[in-house]
């Protein structure tokens, strides 16, 4: 078996994964169709069983075959969304069930209503599997409570309890009036149009009927609320400890200046994310990195669209860090493998105005720091992890090769679009023809030429040629 570097390979994801070589992906970034979600319209697409029990087991036992084929220091990233027992999906045909191609949500034992934690139900269950579950992202694509930023979600009908109005379509005007206009009203309506003109969708004020006649016009609901879903999860995993991870390519600006912290009192322990220490400190000597500190759990991107894509595409941000911290900048190992590691100096600076030392037991892996200190750590250059070369020679030969990042639902193409963009090398399964000719293959192509398909249909395709 060999793997089919930069190619999509059309056919389920598990019969696809059966044929590539045993640990030859670096890494793993994924968002399998949601339970009950859509209907793609594909023969054999996941997400249509008849219970989310059936499709978390058909999740793990795929996931299962990715980790063979994933490489030993690997990870795994799965993005997964949620949904509410009793709740239907993108059309009609969802609440009568299974026969037409589709799911009834109520097939989960829960009343309608609940939350069914299918995200964590998946997480927990690959944890069972083997697999280390190392952090649960939240991706926020909406927030509250913050004045800088509110986000882009979808609307939900959640309303709660309320008196109101009580409206009717057009089309049913003259149907509740008994085939008569309401005296109140003209012929034509109040909008300058005639009532059998205006489109059905718009509502008027009810003449009258048994249910608002008695409230002056009002009708009292029961509405249910619940707060509108902002974020999914976004889970990665370890296949075994000691995965790659590059983490001074995922660093993101400090928020605050360290000769601007105010002391506090009491003495803390803390261990130094540079270099892994225990240290003791006084709130006044802080660590400060000025490179930028780690990326939180909680990841503040926008949806994306894409003119060509399908329902649900991986927002091009979401991905972006992934792969840099989970693949080598550098490349990889053209006959191992191993992926290439920075050369990285570390080392203190005192910041302005700070005098004196704080002295520590140097036992148990304490250390004496200065007073108000950076710790700051520059990249000098890249070596390789693995002994296919040797000690002085390295530099002049193997030279390293792209690691290989893997999609199994490609999709509209995003995670390779990106890899491609960040000079990775990709791979990937996808089901559906249709979305692997009009989407994937044209953002791929649009992020590896730089030329858009809009350019291209307009006749700027041979300026780059």
């Amino acid at each position: 078996m060999t793997l089919p570097i930069n190619q999509i390979i059309n056919k389920d994801w598990i019969e696809a994964a059966k044929e590539l070589p045993d640990q030859s992906v670096h890494c793993i970034i994924t968002s399998p169709p949601y339970w009950g979600q859509r209907n793609y319209g594909v023969e054999g697409q996941l997400g249509l069983e008849a219970t989310p029990e059936l499709h978390i087991e058909k999740l793990v036992a795929g996931f299962r075959e990715l980790r063979r084929v994933l490489r030993d220091d690997g990870t795994l990233w799965v993005n997964y969304g949620d949904k509410y027992a009793g709740s239907g999906g993108e059309n009609d045909n969802f609440s009568k069930g299974i026969k037409k191609g589709t799911v009834n949500s109520q097939n989960t034992n829960l009343d309608s209503g609940n939350l069914l934690g299918l995200a964590w139900r998946l997480a927990l269950a690959l944890q069972a599997d083997g697999w280390i579950l190392r952090s649960d992202i939240i991706w926020a694509k909406g927030l509250s409570f913050c004045d800088s930023y509110s986000g882009s979600v979808m609307p939900e009908s959640v309303n709660g309890w309320r008196w109101e109005r009580c409206r009717v379509k057009v089309k049913e005007l003259r149907k509740r009036t008994g085939g008569k206009i309401a005296e109140n009203q003209d012929r034509n309506d109040a909008d300058g149009g005639r009532i059998g003109n205006q489109a059905w969708n718009e509502y008027k004020d009810c003449p009258g009927c048994p249910k608002c006649e008695k409230n002056g016009g009002y009708v009292f609901r029961k509405g249910s609320w619940r707060p509108t879903k902002g974020h999914e999860y976004l889970f990665m995993f370890a296949k075994k400890q000691g995965y790659y991870c590059d983490m001074e390519a995922v660093r993101e600006p400090q928020t605050s200046d360290p000769n601007k912290i105010k002391p506090a009192k009491g003495v803390k322990n803390v261990c130094d994310e540079t270099t892994g220490k225990m240290m003791r400190f006084k709130p006044q000597e802080i660590f400060f990195n000025p490179s930028g500190r780690n990326l939180r759990d909680v990841w503040v991107i926008n949806p994306q669209v894409w003119s060509r894509a399908h329902y649900a595409t991986f927002p091009e941000k979401l991905v972006e860090p992934i792969i840099k911290v989970s693949t080598s900048q550098k490349g990889v190992c053209p006959k191992c493998g191993s992926q290439w590691c920075r050369v990285v100096d570390v080392y203190q600076q005192k910041l302005t105005g700070s005098t004196g030392k704080t002295k520590v037991p140097n036992a148990n892996n304490w250390e004496e720091i200065n007073n108000r200190t950076n710790r700051v750590s520059t990249t000098l250059g890249w070596r390789p992890t693995c002994g296919c070369q040797s000690e002085i020679s390295y530099l002049k030969s193997l030279e390293p090769i792209p690691a290989v990042v893997y999609d199994p639902f490609m999709g509209s193409g995003t995670v390779a679009a990106v890899a491609a963009k960040l000079g990775r090398n990709y791979c990937g399964s996808e089901l559906s023809k249709d979305y692997l000719d009009n989407q994937a293959n044209i953002r791929i192509a649009e992020a590896e030429t730089g030329v858009t398909m809009e350019e291209i249909e307009a006749g700027q395709g041979a300026l780059f040629e």
